[in-house]
């Protein structure tokens, strides 16, 4: 359910019950309603019992009979009417009146919603019930009469977004069977409309609301808005991953939930098959819906196909359709009930802080049971501004599966069954192209390979933890993007490779000539927070976009991207959706790091150009002559991209795990502890323990005291979020907002991005040299593997090159550079 109230307005509830006894209650089921937010009244209208409030809880009015008389409470003071009343009576009979009394409310016509009224008993005299005022309607013989009913009242004083609203007698039980709902706070004197009549409407999770108030720093006036009711522990979208799965616990428990969470007869089998965990998935879905991914590899096992409308339909989640540039407001609240979950939008940004006009483009949010964001999408069609179909999406891997997933369909012509927003009846056409006429462009050959990976060269291929469950330091099915330069020595074992990592700048026209070298898999590449057309360079087959975006063995395609000046500087996510059900865990993905318009990219240790190459780590040198870069100082660039796959650690499973299995790496490496304490290393020195080896596999992230410093850490796939830090330092939250928070340990989840541009550069504001470690801050994820070194040397450490001076002026030229080519400008000279 989703009602809405504007600013200022008082809303009134009325609230019953129909649920009834059973034994998973007890034989003793009382509902309340419990808002967040609003202004209240505590005694009368929020729902739980606490202190010497009254009791807010109800009995189901639907029970005229005692299913156990001797077990649990009571039958609840209902009963019906053995007569018709006329409208304007003041009494009427009932067939058992003796647990009401003088003076007290009662519900007449219970289950009539339109004819419902409360009226205030003054005498009861056998089966005859007096009111001290007339009644307003007219009621039939077994309409019900009730004193099971509440009203609350709330104030709606400022505009704070979602409301989660929900029962909090059994919330754990209940909340995974869906009694949870969201107000939603509109700008003063809108009113909510239905998209495709255009009528207005009371309820209902996709409307168009109607204003002339800002509801965000980037939208004033109307917008079309969808409620994403976030969901997890529902048994009933569970998905079996113990099938075929040597990783799994076989004969274990389900994951998640309460004592109820029992599985149905039959529930399928995850497309995640690989996941780590117990019996079965946990249960998700948006706003009670899923399009379980395993349903339609069922109708066709292309997985390339998997979104195509044409081939499944379109998925029965909630579809939100808008005209090009038309405002959205997506209202995301987590209902249910254990986990946290991202959710992430194709093509598109919005401000993590709705009314921040500089707060940092984001996609993907992440958020937990009660959280709430409000995603404001500024213009239908991203920066790009092209009509097409868009992907929305649960960035956590078994939730994807199970079918937590829609489309956001972007049409650039008027449809029947689509009503223009006011002010906007004139629909905008997609622009010609993606990227101006005018814009440098970079193009980049990439090879997609079958290559198996190691993510740490002395450790076995699997360690054994708890439960017979095992960490994973090899993978047979590794694939990743590598560019042509590099494929030859990759496939040779002279380089150990990488994600790719692509470094381009703002304004930069990106051209990718991808080939699949993979000897089965259909491959693409797919990009977020860059613009693209989502008919031509998606780099996935989605809902009814034309063509094929993704290529077969020996096939080629160019894909093209923008480095929109809308974005920014950041990170951006490449994954593979080919298949995207095996391929981005089994390591098919790679980032695109956007500097500073004009800039150059150096190896920090030998000095040469990598603006061509792909490395996770670079010294950026801006030009300083270029407009709104006068300022700018060259810094120190790392991209770590974070896998994991483990669905039951630190959730609701018992006996407790202590340790994750399956693959768990940072840039495919990993150190686990573990292995460390086998070399010899004790508990209190795993962390700087020579034993194990002068420096741990995974990534050493190397900077000279005082150095600006730019760490890029991604969700290139997740089963759950993870927690980022850098001891020692620290980083604005908002790193374009003045006075904005300074943290030292973020969150972040599967298709996440974190952009930390550390405070004080290396060292901190202190500028202490020394050894700091970076690591998952959640102990079992860094003792699997995801920890290294970040290095702070003094100035004169000759193991990386100085970053001054700044780089001389640009000039025009065009010329190839490592496996691509760089054209209209370039710069030149060091």
């Amino acid at each position: 359910l989703v009602i809405r109230g504007n600013v200022y307005d008082c809303v009134d509830i009325i609230f019953k019950n129909e649920i009834p006894d059973d034994a998973r209650t007890g034989w003793a089921n009382k509902i309340n309603l419990h808002p967040h937010f609003f202004q209240f009244d505590t005694s009368a209208s929020d729902g739980p019992t606490i202190g010497f409030s009254y009791d807010m809880s109800l009995r189901a009015f639907t029970m005229l009979e005692d299913p156990q008389p001797d077990k649990g409470m009571p039958l609840p003071g209902n009963t019906v009417l053995t007569a018709d009343t006329k409208a304007g009576a003041r009494s009427i009979t009932v067939s058992n009146p003796f647990k009401f009394h003088e003076n007290i409310e009662l519900g007449v016509g219970m289950d009539d919603p339109k004819y419902f009224e409360v009226a205030r008993i003054k005498s009861i005299k056998g089966n005859m019930v007096t009111f001290d005022a007339p009644l307003k309607y007219a009621h039939k013989k077994n309409d019900i009469a009730s004193v099971e009913f509440i009203r609350e009242r709330w104030y709606v004083d400022a505009d704070f977004g979602t409301v989660y609203w929900h029962d909090h007698v059994f919330g754990t039980d209940t909340w995974g069977h869906g009694l949870f709902s969201a107000f939603i706070t509109e700008p003063p004197r809108s009113t909510y409309h239905d998209p495709v009549t255009g009528k207005e409407i009371r309820s209902g999770p996709i409307a168009d609301i109607h204003t002339l108030e800002p509801v965000s720093a980037h939208i004033r006036g109307s917008f079309r808005e969808v409620m994403m009711h976030i969901m997890d522990s529902n048994a009933r979208t569970a998905e079996l991953i113990s099938t075929d799965n040597p990783q799994a616990r076989l004969g274990a428990t389900t994951v998640d939930g309460p004592p109820s969470h029992q599985f149905p007869d039959r529930i399928n089998k995850s497309a995640m098959w690989f996941l780590n965990g117990g019996e079965a998935t946990t249960g998700s879905g948006y706003s009670m819906r899923v399009e379980p991914l395993s349903v339609r590899l069922a109708n066709n096992p292309d997985p390339s196909r998997l979104f195509v409308s044409g081939i499944h339909g379109d998925p029965g989640t909630p579809l939100l359709r808008a005209y090009l540039g038309d405002p959205i407001l997506v209202r995301a609240l987590v209902g249910s009930a254990n986990e946290v979950h991202t959710w992430h939008v194709t093509g598109h940004w919005f401000p993590m802080e709705r009314y921040g006009i500089t707060a940092m483009p984001r996609s993907t949010i992440h958020l937990a049971i009660g959280e709430r964001y409000d995603p404001a999408i500024p213009a239908a069609g991203g920066p790009q501004k092209q009509a097409g179909d868009y992907l929305y999406y649960s960035g956590r891997a078994s939730h994807f599966a199970e079918g937590s997933w829609g489309l956001f369909r972007v049409f650039d012509e008027l449809q029947e069954d689509l009503k223009p927003l006011p002010s906007r009846e004139q629909i905008q056409k997609s622009a010609p192209s993606v990227c101006p006429a005018d814009a440098p462009v970079k193009t980049f050959n990439v090879s997609a390979i079958d290559q198996h990976i190691r993510y740490h060269e002395g450790a076995p291929g699997v360690m054994e933890v708890d439960l017979e469950r095992k960490m994973v330091f090899g993978n047979e099915q590794g694939k990743m993007y590598v560019l042509d330069d590099d494929r030859g020595r990759v496939k040779a074992g002279e380089l150990r490779p990488s994600p790719l990592t692509l470094h381009v700048n703002i304004g930069d026209c990106v051209k990718v000539n991808l080939k699949n070298e993979m000897a089965k898999e259909r491959a693409g590449f797919h990009v977020d927070m860059m613009a693209f057309d989502p008919k031509d360079s998606f780099g996935a087959n989605v809902g009814n976009n034309p063509g094929d975006q993704t290529i077969g063995p020996g096939q080629s395609k160019t894909y093209t991207y923008y480095a929109h000046p809308e974005y920014g500087e950041l990170a951006a996510l490449i994954q593979d959706w080919g298949n995207v059900v095996e391929n981005p865990r089994n390591g098919l993905f790679g980032s695109i790091i956007v500097g500073p318009k004009g800039s150059r990219y150096r190896d920090p240790m030998t000095g040469n150009d990598i603006t061509m190459k792909s490395s996770w780590r670079a010294d950026v040198l801006v030009d300083r002559t270029i407009p709104g870069n006068e300022s700018r100082k060259n810094y120190r660039d790392f991209s770590l991209m974070f896998q994991d796959e483990d669905n039951i650690v630190g959730v609701s499973f018992m006996p407790y795990i202590q340790n994750v299995a399956g693959i768990t790496a940072v840039n495919y490496r990993s150190e686990p502890t573990a292995w460390r304490m086998e070399k010899g290393c004790e508990a209190s020195e795993v962390f700087s323990c020579v034993k194990a080896g002068d420096a741990p596999s995974t990534p050493m992230l190397q900077a000279h005291v005082g150095d600006p410093v730019a760490v890029h850490v991604l969700g290139a796939f997740s089963e759950q979020v993870q927690l980022f830090t850098v001891d020692g330092h620290e980083w604005p939250h908002e790193p374009y907002m003045q006075g904005a928070d300074q943290v030292s340990t973020m969150e972040f989840g599967g298709s996440e991005v974190i952009n930390a541009y550390l405070t004080g550069g290396a060292g901190g504001p202190n500028k202490i040299v020394g050894d700091y470690l970076w690591k998952n801050q959640r102990p079992a994820f860094a003792n699997a593997g995801q920890w290294g070194l970040f290095k702070v040397l003094p100035v004169e450490d000759q193991r990386i090159l100085p970053l001054t001076p700044q780089i001389p002026p640009t000039k025009t030229a065009e010329h190839e550079n490592g496996g691509g080519s760089i054209s209209r400008t370039s710069i030149v000279g060091q």
